[in-house]
């Protein structure tokens, strides 16, 4: 979620409509049967690093095994996508959550912010 707090009160300003950011990675990683040691995401993210690639990112648990089995993406493949297109998205609420604020600081928290 991206929430401001001001004159006491808290906002919702964005939210994912289905799983929580860190959720849809770790179902990639188990999807993937990637290690959990030190942890999914990181494990992911150094996937991602190894292609330069991009394909769109689809419902992992629908399009992700016919895309292995077909050959159409490698396991490296679907980790660069998801990790391009999420953080994107991320940033994209934030930047606006920013503006219509008028902050002037930004608290990143929880496990996706590590």
């Amino acid at each position: 979620q991206v929430i401001s707090f001001s004159r006491r009160r808290y906002r919702i300003l964005g939210e994912t409509l289905d799983v929580a950011v860190g959720n849809c990675i770790d179902r990639l990683a188990r999807l993937l049967q990637i290690p959990n040691d030190p942890s999914p995401g990181y494990n992911v993210e150094q996937l991602a690093k190894r292609l330069p690639l991009t394909l769109p990112l689809c419902p992992p648990k629908a399009v992700t095994p016919k895309l292995l089995e077909s050959g159409e993406a490698t396991p490296e493949d679907l980790c660069f996508s998801l990790q391009e297109t999420v953080f994107a998205m991320l940033t994209e609420v934030t930047e606006r959550a920013l503006a219509l604020t008028r902050a002037r600081h930004l608290l990143l928290v929880g496990g996706v912010a590590c």
